[in-house]
């Protein structure tokens, strides 16, 4: 198996200038209206539409809330790097998801999706060397379909060969 490297970095990052721009626009700019243009049309609209506040207030904290990550995944020959990170995480004390092992290491893996969620968790079940089991779950933001079915083709690749080797 050759070299390969997926990541979000391009997606990840317009989408949090996204919720920046959402925060700014709608809950900045109403404020800023309401102590500088008291008597403009714009801060009656803004007052007349004042759910829009509340829209823009709420995306923006369950979007902080449930977190924004970018994710690096290497694949090499005889190992994997798995690397996922909030990209906000100058607000929150957030963890590093690091994980580095070897290819007969993996025993399966899953992408377990929420409904109301943008990201999505990859479920990775390894074995260690002295033979314990054990599973982490690595949060995923922005995986499409077609990267998800690149990585159940590298994953796949990897159980059956190590399949092989065991038989």
């Amino acid at each position: 198996m050759e070299k390969f490297l997926i990541h979000n970095k391009k997606q990840s990052i317009k989408l949090t200038l996204l919720v920046i721009v959402l925060f700014f626009s709608g809950l900045i700019l109403p404020l800023t209206f309401h102590v500088y243009f008291y008597y403009t049309d714009i801060y009656k609209f803004i007052i007349n539409n004042n759910y829009l506040i509340y829209i823009a207030s709420f995306l923006f904290f369950y979007v902080i809330y449930n977190g924004i990550f970018y994710y690096k995944i290497k694949f090499d020959s005889s190992s994997l790097r798995i690397e996922s990170r909030r990209i906000l995480s100058i607000w929150f004390v957030s963890k590093v998801y690091n994980i580095e092992m070897t290819n007969d290491m993996l025993i399966d893996f899953r992408f377990v999706g929420s409904f109301l969620s943008i990201n999505d968790k990859l479920l990775i079940q390894m074995r260690s060397s002295s033979g314990r089991k054990s599973a982490v779950r690595i949060p995923l933001t922005l995986v499409g379909k077609k990267r998800k079915r690149k990585l159940e083709q590298i994953f796949n690749k990897i159980i059956q060969n190590n399949g092989c080797q065991t038989s």
